[in-house]
Formats: structure tokens, C-alpha cells, sequence
């Protein structure tokens, strides 16, 4: 389960909620990093969506994306605990079942495209490789011991 505020939350309340929970069995300094590139990776669709708003099918798709990339959250606690421990038990990264549900949808988009263009759209490969680029980045951050040291002295300990 994610620990902290909601990935669309404000980099402050990352920062505040991290450091409330600093020492306790729920702390993860290390986490505020998928909350602020989840921000980013929200922004730049969102921005891009606004850039192509005058394009209709790609400023849909732009919109679709950046609500999915900051889905993450939800769905990992709708999944819940029995579903993270079978997901563990299975040999599955658990920070990649966070993204689980959200990859799904971004994927039904694709083939959504696919079955009624019979080609994926500009916008959606963008948009959709940008997730996925977040989506490495933010485990590989997550789990690098230097950004560990670095989150911790963000949150101010």
C-alpha cells in the first residue's frame, strides 16, 4: 500500500506527511519520490493536453493519460493487502503492482486505437511511453539507496 498523500497531492504534504511518519513502522522516506514524479508526470500530460486542446483526439487522449498516470494510488488500495502479499508471494515486484491496474487501462487505450484506427495515436504513444519512462524511474529512484539519503534529508531528518 502506498504509504503518505495521494500522487496528485502537492510536493508539501509528500514532504509533511513523510516526515510525520519518520521513525515509525510506516516510514519510507524514499516514497516521496513516486508522489513528486507522479505530480510531474501529471503536469506535462496536462499541459500537453492543454497545448493540443484545438486537436481533439489527441487533447482526449492527453486527458485520459494524465488521469490514469495519477490512478496509481487509488487502485493499489482498492487492490488491498491480500492482493499485494499473493502479488509478492508470485514473485512480482511490489511497487510495480501499484501501477497494475493503471497499465491495464493505459494499454486498453492502445487497443482501443487499434481495433478502431487500426493504428495507435500519435498522442497516445507519447503519452503513454511518458507513464511507463515515470513508471521505471520512480521504482528505480524508490528503491536506490542513494535517493533514500537524499529523500531523507528532504523530509528534514
Amino acid at each position: 500500500m502506498p504509504r503518505g498523500a495521494h500522487a496528485g497531492a502537492r510536493p508539501r504534504t509528500a514532504i509533511v506527511v513523510q516526515r510525520a511518519q519518520f521513525g515509525t513502522p510506516d516510514s519510507d522516506p524514499a516514497f516521496v519520490v513516486i508522489q513528486f514524479i507522479g505530480i510531474l508526470d501529471f503536469f506535462v500530460l496536462i499541459v500537453a493536453a492543454a497545448l493540443l486542446r484545438k486537436n481533439a483526439p489527441a487533447h482526449k487522449r492527453l486527458i485520459l493519460l494524465a488521469i490514469l498516470a495519477i490512478s496509481d494510488a487509488g487502485f493499489a488500495r482498492w487492490l488491498g493487502g491480500d492482493f499485494h502479499a499473493w502479488w509478492a508471494t508470485a514473485g512480482g515486484a511490489l511497487s510495480q503492482v501499484f501501477f497494475l491496474v493503471s497499465d491495464i487501462l493505459v494499454l486498453g487505450l492502445g487497443a482501443y486505437d487499434l481495433v478502431t484506427r487500426r493504428r495507435l495515436h500519435p498522442a497516445y504513444i507519447a503519452g503513454a511511453s511518458w507513464i511507463f519512462a515515470c513508471q521505471l524511474l520512480k521504482n528505480f529512484l524508490n528503491h536506490s539507496p542513494g535517493w533514500k539519503t537524499v529523500a531523507t534529508h528532504i523530509i528534514g531528518h
